[in-house]
């Protein structure tokens, strides 16, 4: 953090009712509080600066040891002489830099998301003078050493485009013309499609629009993680749903409760991402990690982490792409001998793998653009399109005209347009029984379909190697029915997780509640349609995709409600989304659907997969 130490550090409670963790605070060493010290090995040079303005700091340790301390302080120290004339800068190792502006005086650059955390407030005045002193300090040290600042400008650059506080975007913005005007070269955004490359950004949801009803949750988000991911951003089509999805999210992640420490769970949530070959959320959960105090060997590698996180990736590959087949053993196997988990650590580490297979479902099948602060997000060059997420050198894009995405036959055969769902949708055609003979076989094609659909090879990017075993393991498809009764979220999945975590069962059942009744009775520009039967049948065709038969399903409807292609799109999204080539958000001028509604049946894939993949871990935990 780029501290002004002018006052002493509050640690900052977010305002939500969720409690997320404070970072340690570094306590100053006894009887010197007058003293900013740095670690004495950690000091690589020392090197005389411009002047620049004195501003008068409270001295902070910022050292995890005062064992061997090398006082910086501009006074003769008894240890080791006086310093040059003062201001300097110094370096260290780590990339942590402190300037030395007077006696007494100092900018300590801990980190960058630590610099701008305390922009995570809602009181105004307090923003504007952190804004202030962020300002101030960031262009002292570029008149010191223009090279220094470099470090912070992707987050100036993110600060100024994606928050809902629009004095935080002014002031970023005006920061980075000062800063050009200084002779640095300033990044540029990569992507001028926004957060989607399928939604146009002007349709997306507005962060710092007062009026919007994600509003709220979009400020809720900046003050607990000082950032808007564009995760959130898009769901932010459906503020009652998100409100549920960033609760459980951080319960999972952040929250101090649960058996994990914090750096573990981003680091198996960067696992679970690798397997989808997702970027997007592998860089933010490696930024989660380094926030959370992990060790940098980690992200080097598997074989850089310890022995009892590599003896989970086997069960992370089998839950990501056989989930059906994972049994009692594979867990069993985990909780004895050496480097075991505990059964509540490995409760919770189920869960985030779980969580975070689908949420790499929903980034990838909205085809989300990388955050504008990580090294594919920004450019020192020309703003521009550049491809998609899951785009790969050797898989071209699918070359198939809208028309035939769309349109794709039903059970009978016959080519299903938008139309003709909406006219089965207004059709009463009661609740007649389902022939259960009759039934299965609807089950049985279907699958055979997806077996056809999910002939391609999985493509392995090599950038995320490092971070998998057994990169070639790809979705199977269940070779028997799996009766739902047998992993019933109600009946089997709520009361085994309550056992585990009761908060984190009330939670998700109140996520996967809201997603399944979420409906604003719209069907494209039509109002008042009961759209029920669709949001069921894209449910439980996911949940079909794992193995999972409802007896008391109408498979028969789901063949006539959604058409080929869009079964395609569904089966990719929850089940190979690395192998996403669709584009599913550029049906519009032939499907009608809003990019609401298709972000809507994102969140279904999502939760639907969710649900399934967890209940399957669930039943061999317990």
């Amino acid at each position: 953090m780029l501290v002004s130490l002018m006052a002493p550090v509050v640690p900052f409670t977010p305002p939500s009712s969720h409690k997320v963790c404070p970072a340690p605070t570094p306590q100053p060493p006894p009887n010197a509080p007058t003293q900013l010290c740095i670690a004495k090995t950690a000091v690589t040079r020392v090197f005389p600066c411009e002047s620049v303005a004195p501003r008068q700091y409270l001295p902070t340790c910022k050292s995890q040891s005062h064992g061997d301390l090398l006082c910086v302080c501009g006074i003769l120290c008894p240890s080791h002489g006086p310093f040059p004339t003062l201001p300097i800068s110094i370096q260290t190792p780590q990339g942590l830099r402190l300037v030395l502006l007077r006696k007494h005086t100092a900018v300590f650059n801990v980190s960058v998301e630590e610099m701008f955390s305390k922009l995570a407030t809602d009181d105004g005045e307090e923003r504007r003078d952190v804004l202030a002193y962020i300002t101030t300090d960031i262009l002292a040290m570029a008149r010191s050493e223009l090279h220094s600042v470099k470090l912070f400008l992707s987050t100036i650059l993110r600060l100024a485009h994606r928050t809902p506080f629009s004095d935080i975007s002014e002031t970023m913005f005006k920061l980075l013309g000062e800063l050009e005007s200084l002779g640095l070269q300033v990044p540029r955004i990569r992507f001028l499609k926004g957060p989607s490359f399928y939604i146009p950004k002007e349709k997306v949801p507005k962060l710092d629009d007062q009026t919007s009803p994600a509003h709220l949750i979009f400020k809720d988000a900046f003050l607990n993680d000082a950032r808007v991911s564009h995760m959130v951003q898009v769901m932010g089509f459906h503020p009652r749903y998100l409100e549920h999805w960033v609760k459980a999210h951080h319960y999972l992640m952040r929250e101090c409760k649960g058996a994990l420490p914090r750096h573990y769970r981003a680091y198996i949530a960067i696992l679970a991402s690798a397997r989808h070959n997702c970027l997007y959320t592998v860089d933010l959960f490696e930024r989660e990690f380094q926030c959370f105090g992990g060790d940098q060997e980690w992200l080097k590698g598997l074989d850089n982490a310890p022995k009892k996180i590599q003896n989970l990736v086997p069960i992370n590959n089998i839950l990501c792409h056989k989930p059906w087949a994972l049994t009692p053993q594979h867990l069993q196997n985990l909780l004895v001998g050496p480097d075991s988990w505990s059964r509540p650590e490995l409760a919770q580490a189920l869960a985030i793998v779980c969580h975070t297979h689908a949420l790499t479902a929903f980034v990838l099948g909205c085809s989300l653009t990388h955050e504008i602060d990580s090294s594919a997000g920004h450019t020192y060059g020309s703003s521009g399109y550049c491809t998609p997420l899951n785009s790969t050198p050797n898989s071209p894009q699918i070359d198939v005209s809208v028309e035939d995405q769309f349109a794709g036959p039903d059970k009978n055969g016959e080519p299903v347009t938008y139309d003709d769902i909406y006219m089965r949708l207004i059709q009463d055609g009661g609740t007649a029984d389902v022939v259960q003979d009759v039934n299965q076989q609807h089950f049985t094609d279907l699958i055979e379909q997806q077996s056809t659909n999910s002939s391609a090879a999985r493509p392995v990017n090599n950038a995320l190697l490092h971070y998998m075993r057994e990169p070639e393991m790809e979705y199977e498809i269940c070779g028997e029915r799996i009766y739902g009764e047998e992993l019933d979220w109600d009946e089997m999945g709520y009361p085994c997780c309550r056992d585990s975590d009761d908060e984190l069962a009330e939670v998700l059942n109140t996520k996967f509640k809201v997603i399944q009744k979420l409906t604003y009775n719209t069907y494209g520009g039509k109002e008042a349609v009961d759209t029920s039967k669709l949001r069921s049948s894209v449910w439980h065709y996911v949940q079909s995709l794992w193995g999972i038969y409802f007896w008391n399903v109408d498979y028969g409807m789901i063949q006539e409600l959604l058409p080929g292609g869009f079964r395609e799109y569904i089966s990719n999204t929850s089940c190979t989304p690395e192998n996403l080539k669709q584009d599913f958000f550029n049906w519009e001028s032939n499907s009608g659907f809003t990019n609401a509604e298709k972000v809507h049946f994102c969140l279904i894939i999502m939760e639907a997969r969710f649900q399934a993949e967890y209940c399957f871990a669930l039943k061999a935990l317990n």
